[in-house]
C-alpha cells in the first residue's frame, strides 16, 4: 500500500481493487482504538463526493468474496469488514439512502450472500467469534426503528424502505438455509434484529427441524430470536 494514499483524499474515487486493498491490506491491531487509529491515521479526514460508488465498490467486494479470501487472511477479512460497515465510512447509511437508486442498493444486499455461500460456509472457528456474526446486527441498526413498526403495522413503510425490508429478508433466508451452522446462527441472529412480518414462522420452521441438535440454551436463543427480543 506504500504511496498508495494522501491526506483528506475521498473514498468514493477508489476502484474496486483499490477499495478491497484500503480495507484488508492491513496489520492485524487489537482493540476498537487501534483500529480507529490504523484506518485513520494516515489522513486528516476522509471524503465521500459519492455514495453511489461507495454501494457499487462495497457490492464488488462481496461479490469478489472469494477471490479475496485467496489474498488476505481471514484476520484481515475480519478486520476489513469491520471497517468497511461499522467504522471508517459508514457504508449501512448509504445502503438505505432513497438518493441513491433502490436497484443498486438492492444490488449490494443481495451481493451480501456470496460472502457467506462462498467463505463463511467453509469456516471452521467460531462464527460468533468474527464479523460475520454481527454483519447483519450492524446493517439493521441502520433501519432501526423502521423494522420493528414494519411487523407490527403501526406505520407504513415508505416504498423504498420496504423493498429494502423484503430483500433483506429473502437474502438472510437464502443464508439460513446454506448447510452450515455457522452460516444459519448468523441469519437467524439477523432475522430477530429485522421485524419482517415472515421471519417469526421462517425462524420456527427451522427450530422444528433442527431442535433436537440444539442445547437447551440455544434452543432459548432461537427463540429469542424467533420473536425479536434477542440482543
Amino acid at each position: 500500500m506504500e504511496g498508495f494514499w494522501i491526506n483528506d483524499f475521498d473514498l468514493s474515487i477508489l476502484t474496486p481493487e483499490k477499495f478491497s486493498a484500503f480495507f484488508f491490506d492491513r496489520p492485524i491491531v487489537e482493540g476498537v482504538r487501534a483500529q480507529h487509529e490504523l484506518f485513520l491515521a494516515e489522513f486528516e479526514a476522509f471524503a465521500l463526493s459519492n455514495p453511489v460508488a461507495m454501494v457499487a465498490n462495497v457490492e464488488a467486494t462481496c461479490r469478489n468474496f472469494a477471490e479475496l479470501a485467496t489474498v488476505y487472511s481471514p484476520e484481515q477479512l475480519d478486520q476489513g469488514l469491520g471497517a468497511i460497515f461499522g467504522a471508517v465510512p459508514h457504508c449501512v447509511t448509504y445502503l438505505f439512502d432513497p438518493a441513491i437508486e433502490v436497484g443498486l442498493r438492492i444490488d449490494c444486499v443481495e451481493s451480501m450472500y456470496l460472502p457467506f455461500r462462498d467463505v463463511v460456509a467453509l469456516y471452521t472457528s467460531n462464527v460468533r467469534e468474527s464479523f460475520y456474526w454481527m454483519w447483519w446486527d450492524i446493517i439493521l441498526h441502520g433501519l432501526h426503528p423502521a423494522p420493528k413498526e414494519y411487523k407490527y403495522g403501526y406505520l407504513a413503510l415508505t416504498n423504498d424502505l420496504s423493498q429494502m425490508v423484503e430483500t433483506i429478508f429473502l437474502t438472510l433466508s437464502k443464508i439460513l438455509a446454506l448447510d452450515h451452522r455457522g452460516c444459519q446462527i448468523c441469519a437467524l441472529h439477523g432475522l430477530g434484529h429485522l421485524y419482517h412480518p415472515s421471519s417469526g414462522k421462517l425462524i420456527q420452521r427451522y427450530l422444528d427441524e433442527h431442535r433436537s441438535e440444539f442445547s437447551a440454551e440455544d434452543v432459548k436463543w432461537i427463540e429469542d430470536c424467533r420473536d425479536s427480543s434477542v440482543l
